[in-house]
């Protein structure tokens, strides 16, 4: 019975993959309004009442598609992975910023094709999941610059509310896309370029490179 319910349990986590991974490539390639239900349950092979009844509406299923590009290949929150820890208990002002440029630009650019969805489709579900995905990477943005605050490490001319702003601006999706499918910047380039940009921005002028 145990091994009839982990394969059943399988199954359905294969087909709820299959059926984010279909909405992401649609939604991407042709738009969020221009993609049908239907055509998702098509690309994924499964019937359009599966996809209704794993996700309820086509809000929930960008909204999970979304969540599913943040967590990555192994499905873990921020706060639950290792740069994050880094980022949030190195003492050394550097180090943070590496760490969390090596943990947030890998996220810019899963969701980077995703963000233009949700900064430009004219829909209160749409509108109201931007904003909880926008205060949730606020809060990340805010202990990360609130811990080089309390290290002494944050630029005298700035507050952890401008910090945050200047945190969130730099390692947007939209920035990161814009970079690199726009303008042809390499992942590597832009996550060098952005390291410096953030250590200029954030980091007192006099702080010590190592």
């Amino acid at each position: 019975m145990t091994a009839v319910k982990t394969s059943r349990k399988d199954r359905a986590r294969a087909t709820r993959a299959r059926i984010l991974g279909s909405a992401r490539d649609l939604f991407t390639a042709h738009g969020y309004q221009a993609t049908t239900m239907a055509e998702v349950a098509e690309h994924a092979g499964v019937a359009v009442q599966t996809v209704y009844f794993v996700f309820h509406t086509k809000t929930e299923l960008l909204e999970d598609v979304y969540t599913a590009a943040v967590l990555g290949e192994d499905q873990v929150r921020p706060p639950d992975t290792d740069w994050y820890r880094t980022a949030t208990t190195s003492t050394n002002p550097d180090e943070v910023i590496a760490a969390l440029v090596a943990g947030m630009l890998p996220i810019a650019r899963r969701v980077g094709p995703l963000q233009a969805i949700l900064d430009t489709i004219a829909d209160d579900d749409v509108r109201a999941l931007r904003a909880e995905k926008e205060a949730l990477r606020r809060n990340v943005a805010h202990t990360l610059v609130t811990h080089l605050a309390d290290l002494d490490a944050l630029r005298a001319d700035l507050t952890a509310r401008t910090g945050t702003d200047l945190l969130l601006g730099l390692t947007s999706p939209g920035l990161y896309q814009q970079m690199t499918a726009e303008h042809g910047w390499t992942h590597n380039q832009w996550a060098t370029t952005l390291t410096r940009q953030l250590r200029h921005a954030l980091l007192p002028p006099d702080t010590p490179t190592t």
